[in-house]
């Protein structure tokens, strides 16, 4: 029952967003054009570790398979959750860059998922930091995430000697199939 008065609390937040966002389109509010309609602000941090075992294509990828793990504090994620990837960073995709696409889970202590899809690069250097930058896209989830939709822009800080103190930053919109 909790997690159902959440889901329909965070649809009526939602649709009062999108009234304030037709509202302030129409009598000049400046601050209507910062977010877009169909979702409100999204912003999360993932803290976690990652594991890297060669890729299988060494000719079309050329790089590794990354799986991760940690944690993510965020506007819209309540009491905290964990982070879970898995991804492709390729060398031999784009030449000159790294090519990585991956998938996240989100999971909130209560249970409920927002799952993600990204694509970031960043170019391929003799440096030991990567800052990969790049998009991610909301795909679903489940109980308060149910028909989630959004995305925005996604920045990674990763230290190829020290795989176990990854962050990505997320920053952009979250909205649900119904208000779009």
């Amino acid at each position: 029952m909790a997690t159902l008065t959440r889901r329909w609390s965070a649809r009526i937040a939602g649709t009062m967003a999108g009234a304030a966002l037709i509202v302030g389109g129409t009598t000049g509010v400046s601050n209507a054009a910062t977010t877009p309609t169909g979702g409100t602000a999204f912003d999360a941090v993932g803290t976690y570790g990652v594991v890297t075992t060669t890729h299988p294509d060494t000719v079309g990828c050329n790089g590794y398979k990354v799986v991760g793990s940690g944690t993510v504090t965020g506007n819209r994620i309540t009491g905290g959750g964990t982070w879970s990837q898995t991804e492709d960073a390729c060398t031999a995709t784009v030449p000159g860059q790294w090519d990585i696409n991956g998938k996240v889970t989100i999971t909130e202590a209560d249970g409920d998922h927002l799952y993600f899809t990204y694509h970031l690069s960043a170019p391929l250097t003799s440096d030991t930091m990567v800052h990969p930058t790049g998009k991610f896209t909301i795909t679903g989830g489940d109980g308060s995430f149910d028909e989630a939709v959004g995305g925005g822009t996604m920045n990674a800080t990763v230290n190829l000697l020290d795989k176990a103190h990854v962050t990505a930053t997320l920053s952009g919109t979250m909205g649900f199939r119904w208000q779009i």
